[in-house]
């Protein structure tokens, strides 16, 4: 059985649903990484494999703090998150997307409930996941990293949308690939549908209401 969690039946009916892109929507975390190690290397520094596990589902700020810390760039914050959003943009292919989670993200359009996309991301490369995607014009709005002082796994990003789209947190439904993301979703109150990458273990996605694996398992009964 797919389902991590059963939801209980006293929980009130979603009235919105929000969407993590980078490995939920779209598969980029291998891009997001190469760039960065790119980035790196034309100054010098290898990235390994610590500093990647690190850096996974984290704002650019964030980023740049750990970077930063253990290498001596000789950059600002400024022109990393610059830099590699126009590399970034330049690599990203239509191929890279999750068929699956895109498909119910067009049913849950083509039923009129109101989506928006929540993203550590800066904002030009929200815009270009989106476009890439073709679905910039189903998205009420986006929310950035540039858009909050704490991004995942702190809670301010998706409480940030709840407030913007003016339903309760507890109305809202969460799809997120990241452990990171999960906890962020979890404390802002909202319902959380984990849905990593094909063969991700479920270790650390306890906080999720439901783990899944495929759209057939996507829970449409919280919507009625």
């Amino acid at each position: 059985m797919s389902t991590y969690m059963t939801q209980p039946t006293t929980s009130p009916t979603i009235k919105a649903v929000f969407w993590d892109i980078d490995g939920t929507l779209i598969d980029s975390e291998e891009l997001h990484y190469q760039v960065i190690a790119d980035w790196c290397k034309d100054r010098g520094y290898t990235l390994n494999i610590e500093d990647n596990a690190e850096l996974l589902g984290k704002s650019m700020a964030e980023k740049w703090q750990h970077l930063s810390s253990v290498y001596d760039f000789n950059a600002d914050s400024t022109l990393f998150s610059t830099e590699c959003a126009q590399m970034y943009c330049k690599a990203l292919k239509p191929e890279m997307k999750r068929s699956e989670p895109v498909g119910v993200f067009s049913e849950i359009a083509a039923r009129k409930i109101p989506q928006a996309c929540v993203s550590n991301g800066d904002l030009a490369v929200v815009a270009a996941n989106l476009t890439t995607l073709q679905l910039t014009e189903f998205v009420s709005f986006s929310i950035s990293g540039e858009d909050v002082d704490n991004g995942k796994p702190h809670p301010e990003p998706y409480l940030l949308a709840a407030k913007k789209i003016g339903i309760s947190p507890n109305q809202c439904l969460v799809v997120e690939d990241s452990t990171v993301g999960v906890k962020s979703a979890s404390a802002a109150g909202m319902t959380v549908v984990a849905w990593p990458e094909p063969g991700t273990p479920k270790d650390g996605y306890e906080l999720a209401d439901f783990f899944i694996r495929s759209s057939t398992d996507f829970p449409w009964q919280l919507f009625t």
